[in-house]
C-alpha cells in the first residue's frame, strides 16, 4: 500500500514539474538570398517572460546576431506600420521584403487573437554568430514584455548588410502562460496513472 502511494505521489509530481511551460524554442535563421524558404510557417508560441531561446540554421561566419523586437500597438503610432519597411525602420539594409506589415498583423492575430494596428519596432545585439546548422547559439531575451511581442533573429555582416533573418515558422511571439501540448501530455499521463491506481484500490476493497 505505502508502495502505491509513493508511486502515485512520484508519478504527480513528475507529471506537474514537466508541465511547466518550456523556456528554450529554436529560431531558425535562413539566408536571405532563400527568400521562398524564409516566408512560410507560424510564429512559435512561447509564454511571456520566457528568457531563453536558441538560434540554429546557417552556417555563416563572421557575422553579428541581432533580435529584433515586434511590440504590438492598438493605434498606427507605431514606427512599423503600414507605410513603412521593417528594416529601414530598424536602419538594416538592403531593406526585406519580409517580413511585410500585413504578414506580421496576421502573425499577431492567428497566435493571440489580437489585432495590431502598428508596431514599435526595435532590436538589440546578442554578439558574435557562434551557431551554425547544427550547433544552436543561446540568447536571453528580455522578460516583462507586453503579450504578443514578437521576436525576429537576423545577421548582419562585417558591413551591417542584412545576410539572414528567421522566417515565420522560427519566429517567436509571446503568449499567455499556457503549458505546451508536450507538457499537457505528460501531466495527463500522470493522472491517468493516479486514476488508474486509485481505481484499482477500490475495486480490491
Amino acid at each position: 500500500m505505502i508502495r502505491k502511494t509513493l508511486l502515485v505521489l512520484a508519478l504527480a509530481t513528475v507529471a506537474l514539474c514537466y508541465s511547466a511551460p518550456a523556456m528554450a524554442d529554436n529560431i531558425h535563421l535562413c539566408d536571405i538570398n532563400q527568400f521562398t524558404t524564409c516566408n512560410a510557417g507560424n510564429a512559435i508560441q512561447v509564454s511571456v517572460g520566457t528568457t531563453q531561446a536558441w538560434a540554429f540554421g546557417t552556417a555563416n561566419s563572421s557575422e553579428t546576431l541581432f533580435i529584433a523586437v515586434l511590440t504590438p500597438n492598438t493605434g498606427t503610432g507605431g514606427n512599423f506600420n503600414s507605410s513603412t519597411n521593417l528594416w529601414a525602420v530598424l536602419g538594416v539594409s538592403p531593406t526585406q521584403v519580409f517580413p511585410n506589415f500585413a504578414s506580421t498583423v496576421s502573425q499577431e492575430q492567428l497566435a493571440t487573437g489580437m489585432t495590431a494596428g502598428s508596431f514599435s519596432a526595435t532590436s538589440f545585439q546578442v554578439g558574435a554568430w557562434t551557431g551554425n546548422v547544427n550547433v544552436g547559439q543561446s540568447v536571453t531575451l528580455p522578460g516583462g514584455v507586453p503579450a504578443g511581442t514578437i521576436f525576429i533573429a537576423f545577421l548582419l555582416d562585417s558591413s551591417g548588410n542584412l545576410v539572414a533573418v528567421s522566417p515565420w515558422s522560427s519566429s517567436l511571439i509571446t503568449t499567455t502562460n499556457v503549458p505546451e501540448p508536450s507538457s499537457m501530455l505528460l501531466l495527463g499521463t500522470g493522472l491517468l496513472a493516479l486514476g488508474a491506481l486509485a481505481g484499482r484500490r477500490f475495486l480490491t476493497n
